[in-house]
């Protein structure tokens, strides 16, 4: 059976009418970053890749520490990650794609034709992405370290990708079968708790109706176990194990 972990890399305040869809409040608000590492099959699996110190620093990310350094501190070196599973391309979940410099990128089709294609620059998108990174897909992809898939895919037994779009064209969300049942790793088609347990959408949006059947598709793939692992939430901390500091047990 696989091992679950969550591994915080930095934080961010910002306020909920940032974050929620049609929300009046400018109720102060925390974000954690993480990436999340599966242990326990044939080879380590990495989920997202965080972003860099440039993006760290233009982004006034608090307490960042280097994905790549927070993987190490969990057992695994960042050059033996021969897959990393990238849920979306925003900056936070792509713009590190660099520190992993042996790994193959699972990446939805959707996403990448939205990323490449004629709307991503405009201003309503352009804020979440590095571009740098953005642009190195090509030289990646004629590398043969980008695999462009296209739906639910399974990954290795136990482990399975499911497109659900939403809050990017080509989102993918990250199922793993541990001990404890089946671990949802939603990534941003959740940010928060809230989102998922109240069917609150965040503001961040290619297509609302794909948002809202992600959080269904949440429920349905967690089962009675109820192992949802919000995005950005500093409740997965309370909610799950800690082990370390910035590593989390999630099952």
């Amino acid at each position: 059976m696989y091992e679950v972990y969550a591994l915080k890399y930095g934080e961010r305040d910002t306020t909920a009418c940032q974050f929620f869809y049609r929300e009046a409040s400018h109720e102060s608000i925390t974000l954690h970053y993480y990436v999340w590492l599966i242990l326990g099959g044939p080879h380590p699996i990495l989920v997202d890749t965080g972003f860099l110190d440039d993006d760290a620093r233009e982004r006034g990310i608090r307490s960042y520490v280097s994905p790549a350094a927070m993987v190490e501190r969990a057992g695994v070196k960042p050059g033996d990650v021969p897959v990393a599973l990238i849920t979306h391309l925003h900056y936070d979940h792509w713009a590190g794609h660099s520190l992993f410099p042996g790994a193959e990128y699972w990446i939805q089709r959707d996403e990448v034709a939205f990323w490449t294609g004629p709307y991503g620059h405009y201003p309503a998108f352009r804020q979440s992405a590095n571009v740098g990174a953005l642009a190195r897909l090509v030289t990646l992809n004629y590398a043969s370290r980008v695999r462009i898939i296209d739906g639910d895919r399974q990954v290795l037994p136990g482990i399975g990708v499911h497109r659900v779009g939403g809050h990017t064209a080509g989102l993918q969300i990250v199922t793993v079968q541990t001990r404890r049942g089946t671990v949802v790793l939603t990534s941003d088609a959740s940010h928060f708790y809230r989102n998922v347990e109240t069917r609150q959408p965040v503001q961040i949006i290619t297509s609302l109706p794909e948002m809202l059947a992600a959080f269904e598709t949440i429920h349905a793939l967690a089962g009675a176990e109820r192992l949802i692992v919000a995005g950005h939430d500093p409740l997965v901390a309370d909610r799950f194990k800690p082990v370390e500091p910035g590593i989390i047990n999630i099952a």
